[in-house]
């Protein structure tokens, strides 16, 4: 089951499967109403090493991901990753072409949001942005990522670097 929202850029669907963050007093067959979003993550290469981001979740727990973000409406890919680098990381960037995406299901609340991944270059060297949850950032070989990197960032990079390997 689908809802659109006025602008179309939000839906939400019938999750069957049993959700971590349903509450503990809904029985697991009750189906999950989870909202579906759509964000842009940049892929940033440096030689053999990935660009990666430590930011915070509401609850305060931290993990890895690329940077990037949910696209606003009427906000292009390509518009929505350059603020979200502006935002996150205080780099002006460019977009290049999308070279994959992954969906992250959060275990923080209930949605799920497919990203576009594009190669993207910075302007400037990334600065943390602290009001934006983001805390560090690290330029890490794809054998060596951080123990918290999201698992579909990591099998995203696993993927595009090997590929990048077997090209050369």
């Amino acid at each position: 089951m689908r809802d659109r929202s006025s602008d179309g850029s939000v839906r939400r669907v019938r999750d069957e499967r049993s959700a971590p963050s349903a509450p503990p007093s809904v029985p697991e067959t009750v189906a999950e109403r989870r909202e579906l979003r759509v964000g842009a993550k940049a892929f940033v290469t440096d030689r053999d090493r990935v660009l990666l981001v430590e930011e915070r979740h509401e609850d305060g727990s931290t993990f890895w991901t690329l940077p990037g973000g949910g696209v606003e409406p009427g906000e292009s890919f390509a518009a929505c990753l350059r603020r979200e680098l502006r935002e996150e990381i205080r780099c002006p960037a460019s977009v290049g072409e999308r070279v994959g995406r992954c969906v992250y299901r959060h275990t923080s609340r209930p949605a799920t949001t497919v990203y576009a991944i594009f190669e993207a270059s910075l302007g400037s060297a990334p600065e943390p942005n602290p009001r934006e949850r983001v805390l560090d950032h690290a330029w890490r070989p794809p054998t060596d990522l951080p123990p918290a990197t999201l698992n579909p960032v990591e099998r995203f990079v696993d993927r595009s670097m090997t590929a990048a390997d077997g090209d050369r």
